[in-house]
């Protein structure tokens, strides 16, 4: 418990400067999150560091280095697209020397971890995406955090069938519940403290931080399938007290391109509903 607190105290204020500032930094982080969130799933999955592996890491590098000259948009996905065709042509070309599950392992680790990790990046190009990036981590941990409050005191009905049989449906209620109370805090605090505070914040930030919550959930659990399925406690031991980048990210990766479709949606709708009442 001391190992997890003195790496939260450590960490946590680096990762909000870098969230806020945004920019290259941010985009240096989710890209160094990735590499090593990657190898963390690769060893996972195929126990050892596969030669195709490095398609994976080498397009990682350029999937980002895209992003920082010509921002995620249209050539993020051309270098997405790229990647899987030439992982196609490897399995074409090595058919009788690489395995399918290492090609396979190498195609939806990339998908996985740097892709999804991205949206944050697309998050926090947003007008207003300083206050609204945010509501990725209001969203996952949140629902993390009162989860673990209404399992422990409320929790009588466990979840079956899943990977995770300790969580209870009172933890998965409170933890969506609480995720909505934080974004509604946290829209609170922006409104009240913020000169310039961004549009809807009051009802977007709840909105988003409770559904993100549900989303959040299916991160932490399909992490949790993968370590099940492979026979391992932990993805990695970089962050002593959490485990690996994986283990403290797993929510996160999900819930950011749900927040990024989110989002586009509610820009969409909110100004039209006005001009509605208007």
């Amino acid at each position: 418990m001391l190992k997890r607190v003195i790496t939260t105290i450590i960490g946590l204020p680096l990762v909000i400067f870098i969230v806020h500032f945004g920019g290259w930094p941010l985009l240096l982080m989710c890209l160094a999150v990735s590499l090593v969130g990657l190898r963390e799933l690769y060893r996972a999955l195929s126990k050892e560091d596969k030669p195709v592996h490095f398609i994976g890491y080498i397009f990682t590098v350029g999937y980002f280095v895209v992003a920082f000259l010509f921002g995620v948009g249209h050539w993020s996905f051309i270098s997405v697209t790229m990647f899987i065709v030439v992982v196609q042509t490897c399995l074409v070309a090595l058919f009788k020397r690489i395995a399918l599950e290492d090609v396979m392992a190498t195609v939806y680790g990339f998908l996985y971890v740097p892709f999804l990790l991205s949206f944050i990046v697309l998050v926090r190009e947003f007008t207003f995406g300083h206050i609204y990036v945010w509501l990725i981590f209001t969203s996952a941990f949140g629902c993390d955090t009162f989860a673990y409050l209404a399992g422990t005191t409320l929790g009588r009905h466990k979840l079956t069938n899943t990977p995770s049989p300790k969580k209870s449906v009172e933890g998965l209620i409170g933890g969506v519940l609480g995720a909505a109370l934080v974004g509604w805090l946290y829209g609170f605090f922006v409104v009240r403290f913020s000169g310039n505070p961004a549009p809807y914040i009051m009802v977007v930030a709840p909105l988003v931080s409770m559904v993100g919550a549900a989303f959040s959930v299916v991160g932490d659990m399909a992490a949790s399938a993968i370590k099940r399925r492979t026979g391992i406690k932990d993805f990695g031991a970089l962050l002593p007290g959490h485990g690996g980048v994986l283990d403290r990210a797993d929510s996160v990766i999900v819930v950011a391109p749900f927040v990024f479709m989110m989002m586009n949606v509610l820009f969409e709708v909110f100004p039209r509903l006005a001009r509605i009442v208007v």
